[in-house]
């Protein structure tokens, strides 16, 4: 074993929907099932309407997590729309690699929140207030980005 030879500025590579921190007791999963056909992997998810442990990406109901990509319980690639009926892993807190679908840059310690009319994400200061039609996710920016690459997010 040897010294350290760097020190990265930056988080490293990782699709959407990737547990970035491998620390696992600084995350919380749930086991849940999606609801409606418009959940995908690395995007966030809503309580669901019928059941507990149900969830959408629809809606108007409380944000839950981020559903993530896990090997042994749901295959799915980042970005593709699971069927209702799909069981999958939430990410209630921890830090979770997401793609900014957001027309602006996300930077260190924006807020997060979702357009409730099409599900985008809108990043906002931390001492913005969010406007109307946005849900607040909890969840702010821990590694920036531009729009349509990958970002970094911590709760």
């Amino acid at each position: 074993m040897g010294f350290q030879r760097e020190i990265k500025a930056t988080m490293g590579v990782a699709n959407p929907g990737d547990i970035v921190e491998a620390i696992n007791t600084h995350s919380l999963m749930q086991q849940m099932v999606t609801e409606d056909d418009k959940c995908k992997v690395g995007s966030f998810v809503r309580k669901g309407t019928k059941v507990d442990g149900c969830i959408n990406a629809a809606g108007t109901s409380g944000v839950i997590g981020i559903i993530v990509n896990d090997k042994y319980y749901n295959s799915a690639d980042e970005g593709v729309t699971l069927p209702a009926g799909t069981p999958v892993t939430v990410a209630v807190f921890g830090v979770i690699a997401v793609t900014n679908t957001s027309t602006a840059a996300a930077t260190f310690q924006d807020k997060v929140y979702i357009k409730e009319s099409d599900g985008t994400l809108v990043f906002a200061s931390a001492t913005a207030s969010g406007t109307v039609g946005n849900t607040d996710t909890g969840w702010n920016v821990k590694q920036g980005c531009e729009p349509g690459d990958i970002a970094f997010l911590v709760k």
